[in-house]
This record gives C-alpha cells, sequence and structure tokens, in this order.
C-alpha cells in the first residue's frame, strides 16, 4: 500500500466524506459560510468511523438531490443509510416531532450523529447570535436530555 492510498477500513469515511463534498458543492448557509463546514464538523465529532460517515452525510439527503438508494450505489453500508434516515427530517413533520422520533428509535448511530448535529448547531448559533435557531436547538437537546441521552 502507497502512503497516499486509504486504507480498507476508511474508504467508507472516504466515500462519505467524497458524496458529501460533492453534494453540497455551491451550497450557503445563511452566514454567507459554505454549508459543507457543518457536515465535515459533525462528522469530526464523531467517535467511531460510523459516527464520522454518518455526520458527513446527515444532510445530504434533506439537502441536496442524493438519495439514499444513490448512497448505497456507491458504497455506503446499509445501517449508515438507515440512521440516515432516521436524520432527515421532513418539512411536514414538526422539528420535536422528529426529535423525538429520532430518540423513540433507539439507533444508537443516529442519537449520536443528532446530539452532535446539535452540539455544532448551538455552537454556531450563539456565535452568530441566530438567537430562533437557538431556542429551536436547545428545544431539541432538552427531549435527549429528559430521554437520559445528553
Amino acid at each position: 500500500m502507497q502512503k497516499n492510498e486509504p486504507k480498507e477500513s476508511n474508504s467508507v469515511i472516504s466515500k462519505s466524506l467524497d458524496i458529501a463534498t460533492r453534494a453540497h458543492h455551491g451550497q450557503w448557509d445563511i452566514s454567507g459560510d459554505p454549508v459543507i463546514l457543518h457536515p465535515l464538523a459533525v462528522g469530526l465529532m464523531g467517535k467511531t468511523p460510523d459516527e464520522i460517515c454518518a455526520g458527513f452525510l446527515h444532510d445530504v439527503a434533506e439537502d441536496t438531490s442524493v438519495t439514499f438508494d444513490d448512497m448505497i450505489a456507491e458504497g455506503i453500508p446499509a445501517n449508515i443509510v438507515e440512521a440516515l434516515k432516521l436524520l432527515t427530517h421532513s418539512k411536514d413533520i414538526p422539528y420535536l416531532d422528529y426529535v423525538k422520533g429520532i430518540i423513540a428509535s433507539g439507533n444508537s448511530l443516529a442519537i449520536a450523529t443528532k446530539l452532535n448535529d446539535l452540539t455544532h448547531n448551538l455552537e454556531r448559533g450563539r456565535r452568530m447570535g441566530y438567537n430562533r435557531l437557538v431556542a429551536k436547538h436547545s428545544s431539541a437537546l432538552e427531549e435527549f436530555r429528559k430521554a437520559g441521552l445528553a
């Protein structure tokens, strides 16, 4: 193996990073920063390879044209895609109901990724003065606390 070749154990991380980078290319968040910075931060908060992958990919299906089937076709394992399905918020479901669904699922990968997502959203929301988003994410984090998960 050459120095710059990915190790087999990290190939899913590489695939996840590639998919997220391509999918979010040209997208900007409300503060004018590239959208990809948020999934990168959430992924890097992961404690396991699966959490890293789910963090990188957590907004892809919700915010881009890439589908779950596309991810599977690109080699993302089924357990990660199942977590991503739970993490994808349908706009016709109230936000706190969506959060409660993640909690009720008992899916440890989805729960860990959502906690990382909330942590990063709260940090950047406070830093940028986005009080409405801080309140939304604080309420979500409180649901995890009530469930004994945070």
